[in-house]
């Protein structure tokens, strides 16, 4: 198993709200006016648009599924405060509502409902789970009345507990399947005896509103068996065939008789049974299921290729509704492309291109990366982007992190920004030292973060002090030889903290590497390594696929070995329910490291792009509220009133549903934590600590690449620290050199 850290190995969610990234959609194109459009070029019309329709739900109100009834209209299902159905069925423009109160007097036992159906001959299901994590599911066939339906099924108690049903749907033979996200399965009942007549194995499901089966207006139904596979089947449950798609994310499906659609954060695509082809008839970037914030929930197709996706935003307890239709009147293609460039995924890019094309409907935002994640960009990488940049090429915006900023600045690659910070900085207020300190030279702006992380540290005093200086740190190992600096931990964490907590002595502003202190610094890093007990986290298990800066894979062990220091990296709330727990338990205060924060999503121009005021105006957007507040997990925002906003996050029901709980042996010690969501005192702490930041703890991911290739030499034994710190001068001074 891969994690992020032997944290996240170790974690047992108790009780969490889950914010899966499962944002998905369908519709279709003819083929006849994808060719006219291809003969007309840039003057063709004709493409999917989005359109928001208000939905009817009131305070506590959150919707569940999405059906279409016989005649056409969707029918929106919500639960009340955790105790009543409603259902809304919409018509002419408006929404009808009903009441399913016939399901709680059918059941004997309280419930809350998780769930609710319909099918098109108008039978109506609910799903409901009572304090013993029993399901309970019942029936009404005439929307009156309602009987609960005694499955043997769902009375059978496993080490599991009872089969935790997550959805529901009829087939054409009248058979019930239910989806049990607890063993991974699909069961299949019959309607007369209620019975299980078939047991069909699912891939594994990330929450309780992942859906993984999905019936077709052809009588058939669609199970997600595997990764990238669903497979369809009859109401004979014969096997008819499979449906393929691509990444981690399964989407929402619907069929129209003809064929299936997907949405998905790729957009919409239209498929084939037994086709492993797909053809997307809408990108994700184009509308809502392009967005991080959003979760698909349920979809339904209509006549006339028109499609409605049900969203949830889990962050804020909220529901939106899209809906699909196909515009003969809209140009096919805009007429305008922006690229945008980083070297990994930003869910806050993704995020900014939805909301941008929604203002800009001229305008193509194409965001590309490596397709690497941050720790494996090498000097080569940069080397190929480097020449394409002086070549006069390149996309129009860049984000800069891990990127040369430097070299680019004196190569006139970036355009000076200084005058547009000002004026956003005049717009609202923003944490100026962070706007302001990130890339910049001479006084001159290149560079602007739309978000920042923030390295903490808490433990031992002792050992926070002498973290100040590379000399400090030596001496204290010296007269501490036995000390466990970072307790338990491995060599890639202690390799990368130190080297960027002393990277400015270690590289001079000229580009030259001082031997001396990377000698030292390599030295320190197998001394410490020799007390932390690094074995312990050898092994392809322990290896983490993520940018782990700062994040110490042992830090709980902190809770029985108070004299060591523990790091972390703080990117959004959740990230902090750890430390908060551990520092209110310990006593210790939650610091930052020398002000340091990690520039997040930093922005500038190519000096040679061709669509400069549109790369002006897509910079200055993401600085707006819509960005800076949208509710994701990749960083906090430098505008000051959304950073502040955070406190509400505290106080929400979001984080008053939260709770963790961590529970692992390490070094043969047992080491549990159970942790809520940080206190709005501790935001509001933290908060403060935002503030005064001034430092931009930058990486150079070429120069990082060398380093670590050749400390990893060392730490491992082969090569002796004074013949690695002469490679990795060599190596470094003649990369920037270049």
């Amino acid at each position: 198993m891969k994690s992020r850290n032997f944290r996240c190995m170790l974690r047992i969610m108790l009780t969490v709200i889950l914010a899966s990234g499962m944002l998905n959609g369908c519709a279709g194109i003819a083929e006849k006016e994808k060719k006219e459009g291809t003969e007309r070029g840039s003057s063709a019309k004709g493409r999917y648009v989005e359109e928001e329709t208000e939905l009817p739900f009131g305070e506590e109100e959150r919707g569940i599924n999405i059906s279409i009834t016989s005649e056409g209209n969707p029918a929106l299902f919500s639960s009340v405060g955790e105790a009543e159905v409603k259902r809304y069925e919409y018509r002419k423009g408006k929404w009808e509502e009903s009441s399913l109160d016939w399901a709680n007097k059918a059941c004997k036992e309280e419930f809350y409902p998780i769930n609710a159906a319909e099918t098109k001959d108008g039978m109506q299901f609910v799903i409901g789970i009572d304090d013993n994590r029993k399901t309970h599911i019942i029936r009404s066939t005439d929307a009156k009345s309602g009987e609960e339906l005694a499955i043997p099924y769902l009375d059978k108690n496993t080490e599991y507990g009872y089969p935790n049903i997550a959805g529901l749907l009829v087939d054409e033979g009248g058979n019930y399947w239910l989806q049990d996200i607890y063993q991974s399965k699909v069961i299949v009942v019959s309607a007369d005896t209620l019975d299980v007549i078939e047991e069909i194995e699912t891939r594994d499901s990330g929450s309780d509103s992942q859906k993984l089966m999905f019936a077709g207006e052809d009588g058939t139904v669609a199970v997600n068996t595997e990764d990238g596979k669903y497979t369809v089947y009859d109401k004979e449950i014969n096997e008819l065939g499979t449906l393929s798609y691509d990444g981690e994310d399964g989407g929402q499906l619907c069929n129209d008789g003809k064929n299936w659609y997907m949405v998905s954060e790729e957009g919409i695509a239209r498929m084939k049974n037994g086709d492993d082809s797909r053809e997307v008839i809408m990108d994700g970037s184009m509308g809502a299921m392009g967005s991080p914030v959003n979760s698909g929930i349920g979809m339904v197709c209509k006549e006339g290729g028109e499609f409605y996706v049900l969203y949830m935003q889990w962050k804020t307890m909220t529901n939106s509704l899209a809906h699909y239709v196909y515009d003969k009147d809209v140009i096919a293609v805009p007429e305008h492309t922006l690229q945008v460039f980083g070297i990994s995924e930003s869910d806050t890019i993704r995020q900014a291109i939805v909301g941008f094309q929604r203002k800009n409907p001229d305008v193509k935002v194409e965001f590309k990366n490596s397709g690497k994640g941050v720790g494996d960009i090498t000097s080569d990488d940069i080397r190929t982007l480097n020449t394409e940049l002086l070549g006069g090429k390149g996309a129009d915006i860049l984000l800069l992190n891990g990127l040369p900023a430097d070299a680019y600045i004196e190569k006139g690659i970036l355009t000076d920004l200084t005058g547009i910070s000002k004026e956003i900085m005049k717009e609202d207020t923003y944490l100026e030292n962070i706007m302001k300190n990130t890339v910049q030279k001479d006084g001159k702006i290149y560079g602007v973060p739309v978000k920042f992380t923030v390295p903490v540290i808490y433990g031992d005093e002792g050992i926070e002090k002498a973290l100040d200086s590379l000399d400090g740190l030596r001496t204290y190992v010296e007269k501490n030889p036995d000390a466990r600096i970072f307790g338990v931990t491995n060599k890639e964490y202690i390799r990368d903290f130190l080297f960027q907590m002393y990277q400015e002595e270690l590289i001079k502003i000229d580009g030259s590497v001082d031997k001396a202190k990377m000698e030292q610094l390599l030295e320190l890093s197998v001394d410490i390594a020799k007390n932390s007990k690094t074995d312990f986290f050898e092994g392809e298990d322990m290896k983490s696929e993520q940018d782990t800066l700062f994040v110490n894979p042992g830090d709980i062990y902190i809770m029985n070995h108070p004299d060591m220091v523990a790091t972390d990296r703080v990117s959004n709330l959740g990230s902090m329910v750890i430390p908060c727990e551990i520092a209110r338990e310990r006593k210790f205060a939650i610091k930052t490291l020398k002000n340091y924060y990690i520039p997040e999503v930093i922005a500038g121009i190519n000096s040679n792009t061709k669509e400069k005021k549109i790369a002006e105006k897509f910079l200055r957007y993401l600085f707006s509220e819509e960005v800076q507040g949208a509710k994701l997990d990749d960083g906090f925002p430098v505008k000051l009133s959304e950073l502040e906003a955070k406190k509400q996050e505290a106080n929400s029901n979001y984080a008053a549903a939260f709770s963790m709980g961590i529970g692992g042996n390490i070094d043969g010690e047992d080491i549990t934590i159970s942790a809520t969501y940080p206190k709005a005192e501790e935001v509001e702490d933290f908060i403060e600590l935002c503030k005064i930041l001034e430092n931009p703890a930058n990486q150079d991911r070429a120069v990082w690449s060398i380093y670590r290739d050749e400390a990893d030499k060392v730490l491992g034994g082969s090569v002796k620290a004074k013949e690695g710190a002469e490679s990795i001068r060599k190596k470094v001074e003649l990369y920037l050199a270049e």
